[in-house]
């Protein structure tokens, strides 16, 4: 970790959680990385943030200098918990050990026909009005279809979880904290209350997530209530509108590239290689870490206790790394990004995601193979977590459907 610049560190006052027209957030993200392989961001109490592809690769593979006691640069001290991505190695791999069966490749694939299922039910209930709010229609219905289904559960609270990530979203009107203050405590509520049910009426834990989470050992002990509670908080928050966001943003793209589609709809088999080349090109969210020690971070001089912005948004754009990063190429090979991290805290549900990324376009493209954006005004998108507002899509209606 020896410096490799003797230039000082820039500051920067940047504020990318506004909201402007479409790849606004990432266009200025990438003019950063060009200008400044670090910077020290003037908001809060003040944060470093990486910018480049390797930095950011090595920053995630050290976390004994780049620890998780939070993941919110402007909070380095929170007094809420993400398990498992608050929790350093070795205790962080004995919270996943239990999980990591149940998000494998292979336990997915046996709920993909009925991911499929449900994916196609929601394409099939817009597909005669002809146009839809994809971001309402489909964003906000199909991950929480998917994920009561990836946890065993009915679709007979799927309205109460659209309601949250609507609550929990302040992009609408910043100051409504209490708002989502208040869901994520409905929230935590219903999955206490879940436990305690199981723990009373277990289930079947091959098939019920919940039931196998109330068996569940932290190393050789039960694990705590409170830790399979923030779990659950977790897993909900980053199923449901991460999901949402990228799913917006790949639709975004066929709508807008008409070639790009057309391509798709005649070789499916080119789905898979788009999505990854679609988080590549439009990564939502970045992590941050927090420093354990002093620490010169190849000329960034970090001190303990600082908070580190690993801006996977740049990383994911990163010339060095990517050729023409700023071309979607839809069979661009190699790709390693590294838009679900890049290290033991890599997303759990990496390959669920991808799994539901890929079927949303099979299926939609399978019934509506002819789309556009139905809108004379720019397109907004929110920033932090990059997500359009909205996206209005129009199609022809076939006679008869």
């Amino acid at each position: 970790m020896s410096s490799d610049t003797d230039s000082a560190p820039a500051r920067v006052r940047v504020d990318l959680s506004h909201t402007a027209p479409a790849m606004t957030h990432w266009n200025t993200i990438d003019e950063l990385r060009e200008q400044h392989r670090f910077f020290w961001a003037e908001e809060a109490q003040g944060y470093w943030v990486l910018t480049r592809y390797e930095d950011i690769r090595e920053a995630f593979q050290t976390p004994e200098v780049f620890c998780n006691h939070s993941i919110v640069p402007t909070d380095p001290d929170p007094a809420y918990r993400f398990l498992p991505s608050f929790a350093d190695p070795p205790i962080h791999m004995a919270y996943r050990r239990p999980m990591n069966p149940w998000f494998s490749p292979g336990a997915v694939a046996k709920l993909e026909p009925r991911l499929r299922e449900l994916a196609r039910a929601e394409v099939e209930r817009v597909l005669a009005d002809g146009h839809c709010d994809y971001m309402a229609a489909f964003g906000d219905r199909f991950p929480v279809a998917g994920f009561l289904a990836s946890m065993g559960l009915p679709q007979d609270d799927a309205d109460f979880f659209v309601s949250l990530v609507h609550r929990m979203d302040t992009s609408a009107n910043p100051g409504a904290v209490e708002q989502m203050m208040a869901a994520w405590g409905e929230l935590g509520a219903y999955w206490a209350d879940m436990l305690a049910d199981r723990r009373q009426h277990p289930l079947d834990p091959t098939v019920d997530f919940m039931t196998m989470m109330s068996q569940s050992k932290l190393d050789d002990a039960p694990m705590p209530d409170e830790d399979i509670v923030d779990i659950m908080v977790t897993l909900t928050l980053g199923s449901l509108d991460t999901l949402k966001s990228q799913l917006g943003w790949q639709q975004w793209h066929l709508a807008t590239h008409p070639d790009d589609l057309a391509r798709i709809v005649a070789d499916p088999s080119l789905i898979p290689n788009a999505v990854e080349e679609f988080l590549r090109a439009y990564p939502i969210v970045s992590m941050a870490r927090k420093v354990t020690r002093d620490v010169d971070f190849h000329g960034c001089p970090m001190k303990k206790d600082d908070m580190v912005l690993l801006t996977i948004q740049a990383a994911t754009r990163d010339p060095r790394q990517f050729p023409d990063p700023e071309q979607v190429q839809i069979d661009r090979s190699p790709n390693r990004h590294i838009a679900f991290g890049a290290s033991e805290h890599r997303c759990l549900g990496s390959h669920l995601a991808r799994c539901e990324l890929q079927l949303a376009i099979e299926e939609w493209v399978r019934l509506i193979p002819e789309f556009h954006v139905d809108s004379d005004e720019p397109l907004l998108a929110r920033g932090g977590q990059v997500a359009l507002l909205r996206l209005p899509l129009a199609w022809p209606v076939a006679a008869g459907t």
